[in-house]
């Protein structure tokens, strides 16, 4: 019989960090512990403060724009060795008011079964270009990769 583990208790109290953006509580990343610092994660952060369900929608664009004007635009250069210049820039987007922040998911990339086989023949290639490849190429084009690779009917299928 199976069983399941316990889950573990989170030393970083996630409604309590989102309510520290929501009231502006500048002081609140000073007050982490070293267990809560390292459960700190900037862009999970900015995933769930972009996405509150307010009923006015000018709330919502309020946290959309002061989040990619203060905090988006150089995220990546502070997110490593500036994490309380982060929370500070994090506080000065809350409204003032408790608010419902739900987790953003990021967008799904599909992907074809042509863009699939590039991918692992090209593994250093970004997707945006294997995208672009994948949409340039013929069916004749196609057939001669297949044929260089070898593959049967049947291997062929699998990627057309």
């Amino acid at each position: 019989m199976a069983t399941t583990k316990p889950k573990k208790k989170r030393e970083l109290d996630l409604s309590k960090l989102l309510a520290a953006v929501d009231y502006r509580n500048y002081d609140f990343y000073n007050s982490l512990t070293e267990a809560q610092l390292k459960e700190f994660s900037p862009f999970v952060l900015m995933r769930y403060i972009s996405n509150t369900n307010h009923r006015d929608f000018d709330v919502h664009e309020w946290y959309i724009d002061r989040l990619n004007e203060r905090v988006n635009k150089n995220h990546w250069d502070l997110s490593k060795n500036h994490q309380e210049l982060l929370w500070l820039l994090y506080a000065s987007v809350g409204g003032g008011e408790p608010l419902y922040h739900e987790y953003l998911p990021g967008p799904k990339q599909e992907t074809n079964k042509i863009e699939k086989l590039l991918a692992e023949l090209n593994p250093a290639m970004k997707l945006n270009d294997i995208k672009l490849w994948a949409s340039m190429m013929t069916d004749q084009d196609k057939s001669e990769l297949f044929d260089k690779m070898g593959f049967d009917k049947k291997q062929r299928k699998a990627y057309e």
